[in-house]
């Protein structure tokens, strides 16, 4: 009885305390949102005036109050800021950071409805964002109209700028179409009708804003800039901006009124059923005294059917349930989604075990809230999580439902005060119907889930035949490739890179080969093997070696500095040990790490966690002599940033800005920016993929300094690059024009 009581007792307990704890949640979530709404007038006034007249004077110390001994003084620091700095952008910077610091503090997304979730983040970021970065765009504008000259470097920040309003903006607008016009609580209407005001001024603002960008990237001075019609427009967007900022705070006020009222009256059922439930335990605890030992040993076995971090089902419990599974009707089809989240080991690198549990039962959480009630949940895997729909009856919204979860586990989520953001792979299988579900199935989902990991993060893929053959292709590849590693028949062939005044070979860059008997195999017919094999790293090891043996034997018989260029990969770069292990392999041939050129792809820096270790070890590298080289330039999202972030020797403009920019005008435009970009950084350039003799020249005459591509020569052995650096650089003449005919093209 005691035992049986006891548990009931603490079970009551806590529920009523949950309740109740949930209560006070609320109620602190209403404070931070009274607060966010005390600084509309101020955001208004500053944003329309420039100016602040009268401050609420118990603002500061409700801030305190708010945010304890620990945060009172950050809250208010950035409140001072805010009502003191004459800059107006920076000002309403600090404003969207207090914002932002309230809503964090008093855990506003996890107190709000499912229905309401999306308006924290369109208050405290996307609408911030629009009225800043749009304030900024106007006031570029009309300095730009003052300005005699318009030079390339500042028609690009008019165009990055553009970029970064259109990206807040656009993402505005598609929340407001997507859920607010859904909405259908009370003070839905209000809140509808300031989402089409806000998408009205949007609308005619990046309309002019077009115009603007247009104008700007013909302009020659100042007075071609058509900055007049944005800046008469600006006004309207703030306004309908900052209405709808105030009317999605006021529409969160009523909904997290509306769940107070809900949880006071489960706090009061909470109360109620625990005291029936504590007096029918201990009526039937005579009667269930004897059935406790078979009822515990129950509770054990089900202990190894569930993962105890989340409380799902784990694969085990999947295996038996396929097995208990009837027999399908010869109509009915079933669905299966397998998720993976991605990169996360650097999540618990960074922010600590701890925080990636509770990351994982967030997850858990939130596919429990959106599945289906028929649906099957269970954690897999460390990082997977796989959803089982027994009656699939659209296809279509499987999918739908599929690229929905990726959108909102990606969202951004705070873990101990930690701001994260999460990205996730789903594989899709769809059965034919009358199938059954078997673990052949499961591997089939996880091949779908497979290939959407190859095409990048959040992502979704469907399982198609054509997966599990080529799987089994790879598969055989990846037997034959290891014997080829052992062997010693995967070699680095070498693409020269030729001086475009003097025509010499003056570097080359290294690329992977499969010398299988008499047949060169490129990697495409490997690499997907290898990279699913784990043999990648093997793979850049080999070629490394191979391709430093070379350069320590042409060391100091090339009349000029000879670079070769080694493809560095993500794994290389996040981790300073292989830097350091790399920098020993080089000095221990004996060559300076000068003659290395390490080519880095901007996409290795793309993401938010892994970037800023890369840039450590990039710095790292470029301080211990390297040549660092930053390829396909201009095809990444972070071209301009790189160049700024990073010490880089040379950029390698992609194939892409090279095909046909002889008689392409648009193209040279952007080509000649992308070459005067990297020369006013005094930074090389190399073209690569250049096949025409045409293409050549037109480089020659824009300042491009190093080539390579078919016109010089395809990828070679080190016999064949060895003698064609001979041949170039000692044995013929160039036949390049010399530097007065270049004088003399770019003269006329």
């Amino acid at each position: 009885m005691v035992f049986l009581l006891a548990p009931c007792l603490l079970f009551a307990s806590l529920w009523f305390k949950n309740k109740f704890e949930n209560v006070e949640a609320i109620d602190r979530s209403l404070r931070g949102l009274h607060l966010i709404q005390a600084l509309g007038p101020l955001v208004q006034e500053k944003s329309v005036t420039g100016s602040l007249g009268k401050v609420p004077p118990n603002l500061r110390q409700e801030l305190i109050d708010f945010g304890g001994e620990n945060l009172a003084d950050p809250l208010t620091s950035q409140l001072d800021i805010f009502l003191n700095e004459p800059d107006v952008k920076t000002s309403l910077g600090y404003a969207q950071e207090l914002s932002v610091s309230i809503s964090r503090v008093a855990m506003l997304d996890m107190s709000v409805s499912y229905e309401a979730s999306t308006l924290p983040n369109l208050v405290n970021n996307l609408l911030f964002s629009v009225i800043i970065e749009s304030s900024k765009m106007t006031d570029d504008a009309r300095r730009l109209y003052t300005r005699k000259k318009v030079n390339v470097w500042e028609k690009m920040l008019i165009t990055v700028q553009g970029g970064k309003f259109k990206a807040a903006a656009d993402t505005a607008s598609q929340i407001t179409a997507n859920f607010i016009d859904k909405l259908e609580g009370p003070g839905s209407a209000v809140l509808q009708s300031k989402t089409q005001l806000f998408r009205q001024a949007n609308f005619a603002f990046q309309s002019e804003g077009s115009k603007l960008l247009r104008s700007t990237i013909l302009a020659k001075t100042g007075k071609d800039v058509a900055a007049g019609p944005i800046a008469e427009v600006h006004p309207e967007l703030m306004l309908a901006t900052l209405a709808l900022w105030q009317s999605s705070l006021d529409y969160l006020n009523g909904d997290l009124v509306k769940r107070r009222t809900e949880m006071q009256l489960d706090v009061l059922l909470a109360g109620l059923i625990g005291a029936l439930v504590i007096v029918a335990a201990f009526a039937i605890s005579v009667a269930l005294t004897r059935a406790l030992a078979e009822r515990t040993q129950q509770e054990i076995e089900s202990l190894g059917y569930h993962d105890p971090l989340t409380g799902l089902p784990n694969r085990r419990a999947l295996l038996k349930r396929i097995k208990t599974l009837p027999e399908p009707a010869p109509t009915a089809r079933y669905g299966l989604l397998l998720l993976d989240l991605r990169q996360f080991k650097k999540v618990n690198d960074r922010f600590s075990d701890q925080c990636g549990d509770s990351i994982l039962r967030s997850v858990a959480g939130q596919l429990g809230e959106i599945a289906d009630p028929e649906d099957f949940l269970s954690r897999t895997g460390g990082t997977e999580f796989l959803l089982f729909r027994p009656e699939l009856k659209d296809a279509g919204k499987f999918k739908e439902f599929a690229e929905e979860l990726i959108q909102e586990i990606r969202k951004e989520r705070f873990v101990a005060d930690q701001k994260v953001k999460i990205e996730a792979n789903v594989g899709l299988l769809i059965s034919q119907r009358g199938d059954c579900l078997t673990s052949h199935t499961l591997t089939d989902a996880a091949l779908a889930l497979r290939s959407a990991k190859q095409k990048g993060y959040s992502t979704f893929d469907l399982f198609t035949p054509k997966m599990r053959a080529a799987f089994e292709e790879h598969g055989e590849i990846a037997k034959e490739l290891l014997k080829a590693i052992e062997e010693g028949v995967i070699l680095p062939w070498y693409q020269p890179q030729i001086d475009i005044r003097t025509g010499e070979i003056v570097g080359a860059e290294a690329l992977v080969r499969w010398i299988d008997h008499d047949e060169v195999r490129y990697p495409g017919s490997f690499l997907p093997a290898a990279v699913e094999a784990g043999y990648m790293e093997l793979i850049e090891a080999t070629v490394r070696t191979n391709a430093l043996r070379l350069a320590d034997s042409l060391s100091g018989r090339t009349q000029r500095n000879f670079h070769l260029g080694l493809n560095v990969s993500a794994s290389l770069l996040a981790s300073a040990e292989a830097v350091d292990a790399l920098y020993r392999q080089v000095r221990a041939m004996g060559l300076e790490p000068a003659t290395v050129s390490l080519e880095i792809l901007e996409a290795v820096m793309i993401d938010e966690i892994t970037a800023a270790p890369i840039k450590e070890n990039i710095a790292r590298l470029s301080d211990l002599g390297f040549h660092i080289e930053l390829d396909d330039f201009g095809t990444g999202h972070s071209s301009i940033s790189s160049l700024r972030d990073l010490k880089v020797d040379r950029v390698k403009i992609d194939r892409s800005f090279i095909s046909g920019v002889d008689h392409k005008p648009a193209l040279q435009k952007f080509t000649s920016a992308l070459i005067n970009l990297a020369k006013s950084l005094d930074i090389s350039v190399l073209a690569e993929g250049v096949e025409t003799e045409a293409e050549r020249q037109w480089l020659l005459e824009n300042g491009c300094d190093v080539i390579q591509g078919f016109l010089i020569s395809k990828a070679v052995p080190e016999d064949e690059l060895a003698t064609l650096i001979l041949r170039r650089n000692f044995s013929l003449k160039t036949q390049l024009p010399d530097q007065n005919s270049i004088r003399s093209a770019r003269s006329r």
